[in-house]
């Protein structure tokens, strides 16, 4: 998995909000163990860079980190913006995916929940067209599991991430997939997979898992019960 600027953000909203680059490369390796980064120190120091407009790096989207010392310092310490979670900051950074980050050492602690607000309504309408709840991936129907507590609960994912999209691109209902929250976290996790290979992993992981319960107790399998 690349790290992101998500796993940054998260990193120093961990760390308070403040840090220097060594402090926030082991906090995200810690948070992403499996990291794909060859060089992390590197990598974590290309995407601050690129989220930063005081940087002559800065790609010009999301304004996310500024340096302390200022862009011309050489001091590594970097801080979050006064309000990371904006949404013009967050704009093709951060995708469908449920986002949760906790604030701590004195700042308010904040749970978010964030959404799309130009898609709002075509959640809403998926969700109303749906025949059933049930995962396309794993197959589980929330109200299966949880009874009334999980009925008609089901997460929207846009087969193409929101980020990839182009300004005028219309999304269908077809675009989007119905995930469970396990599933939809899995996606995102693994550098957004397509709903299909997470299902076709599924379904082989299911077959050599049939077998070992079939062999388990063998003795219980076309046995007469005992009198």
């Amino acid at each position: 998995m690349p790290i992101r600027p998500t796993h940054i953000v998260e990193a120093l909203t961990q760390l308070g909000g403040e840090a220097h680059l060594d402090q926030i490369v082991a906090k995200v390796v810690e948070l992403v163990p499996d990291h794909s980064a060859v060089n992390p120190g590197a990598s974590i120091r290309a995407r601050l860079q690129e989220n930063s407009s005081g940087s002559k790096q800065y790609k010009g989207r999301s304004d996310l980190f500024e340096n302390v010392h200022g862009p011309a310092a050489r001091a590594g310490i970097w801080r979050l913006k006064m309000d990371p979670l904006s949404a013009d900051n967050l704009d093709g950074v951060l995708d469908e995916a449920e986002v949760e980050i906790v604030a701590s050492e004195g700042r308010a602690r904040l749970r978010i929940h964030l959404r799309r607000e130009r898609s709002r309504k075509l959640i809403k309408a998926f969700k109303a067209s749906l025949s059933n709840f049930t995962c396309e991936a794993c197959g589980t129907d929330m109200e299966a599991v949880y009874g009334a507590l999980g009925a008609g609960y089901i997460e929207a994912h846009h087969r193409t991430p929101v980020s990839h999209l182009k300004d005028g691109d219309k999304t269908k209902l077809a675009d989007l997939a119905a995930l469970c929250p396990n599933c939809h976290r899995i996606i995102h996790r693994n550098d957004l997979m397509s709903v299909a290979d997470l299902r076709n992993h599924l379904q082989r992981r299911a077959r050599p898992l049939a077998l070992v319960a079939e062999t388990a107790h063998p003795w219980t399998l076309d046995q007469p019960d005992e009198a």
